[in-house]
């Protein structure tokens, strides 16, 4: 359970998911936001009992495997590789003392699902911004908003802000005219290509864009030109170390000084239970749990499964 509303267009803190585990022994994670053009979970397992996996279905098999891989040999899928670190993603309730222990603690950053009320979007991210004045900022309105209104938050936000905003994430729903009217306003931007990748247009890369990548949703692209941020989908924890998997081994070669910071600390969001407390506490890196493929393998053996 999340520990308050985690994005623009979701209120629940209880959300549906559901774990599948293959006959060889690996495990993934299908976590829908419908909300956010998902599949229903209903219709993910549905296609998935037909053989006909959605693309979230598709993701959790490929993770399945690859955990699975590594768990027949004995492997954990972290060995030797450099965990990226991440933003700080503060949720609608987080309080003053929570952030500055998360200063102290390391963090350099902070993202916020921002409101799409202008004025308490721009309350909100100077209060918060006063309480760091070394962070930088990352900002997701999940599409919430339209051109217009996206032009005018930026206008309206004080010129010492914006030179501490890294970006803001699908400020309104991708057009090529809209986009660069907020390209040409200075709005630094990025973008997030979600599942519904058929009816979306075609993404012009001359624009100057961060790429988002979200593992649960999306294959991992080849080596893009511009360092790609990669996140969860504040889903299980085991779909989020399959997020954090594909960061470590996207970036293997890098320096650390080369990796941006990622969105791969959720697991801070939502209330403790077994699985989340061996992601570790409140640091920058998520702590990788014992075991093999993913970890987690005596929870994991716990587990009621059911046949699908």
């Amino acid at each position: 359970m999340a520990c308050g509303p985690l994005n623009a267009k979701a209120a629940e803190v209880c959300r549906k998911g559901a774990l599948i585990k293959t006959d060889e022994g690996g495990v993934g994670c299908i976590h829908p936001w419908p909300e956010l053009g998902d599949a229903s979970l209903e219709e993910e397992l549905a296609a998935l009992r037909n053989g006909k996996p959605l693309a979230l279905g598709k993701r959790a098999l490929e993770c399945a495997r690859v955990d699975g891989e590594a768990r027949n040999k004995g492997k954990n899928l972290f060995d030797g590789l450099y965990i990226p670190p991440s933003h700080a993603t503060l949720p609608s309730c987080v309080s003053p003392a929570t952030i500055r222990i998360m200063d102290m603690k390391g963090f350099k950053a902070g993202k916020i699902k921002a409101n799409p009320n202008l004025k308490a979007a721009t309350e909100r991210i100077t209060m918060l911004a006063s309480m760091v004045p070394t962070w930088r900022w990352r900002l997701d309105f999940n599409g919430s908003l339209n051109v217009n209104d996206a032009l005018k938050f930026w206008k309206d936000l004080p010129d010492h802000l914006k030179t501490r905003i890294d970006f803001i994430e699908d400020p309104c729903p991708f057009s090529q005219a809209g986009w660069e009217r907020l390209v040409d306003a200075g709005m630094p931007l990025a973008f997030d290509m979600g599942t519904d990748t058929e009816r979306q247009p075609m993404l012009n890369l001359d624009l100057p864009l961060t790429r988002i990548v979200k593992p649960a949703r999306e294959e991992t692209p080849g080596m893009l030109y511009d360092p790609p941020v990669f996140t969860t989908v504040m889903d299980h924890p085991i779909g989020q170390l399959w997020a954090v998997y594909n960061a470590a081994y996207y970036y293997r070669n890098a320096l650390p000084t080369e990796i941006p910071l990622c969105g791969l600390c959720t697991h801070l969001l939502f209330e403790p239970d077994p699985f989340i407390d061996c992601m570790g506490g409140m640091n920058p890196q998520v702590a990788i749990p014992e075991g093999t493929g993913l970890g987690f393998d005596k929870l994991i053996e716990k587990l009621p499964w059911q046949a699908l």
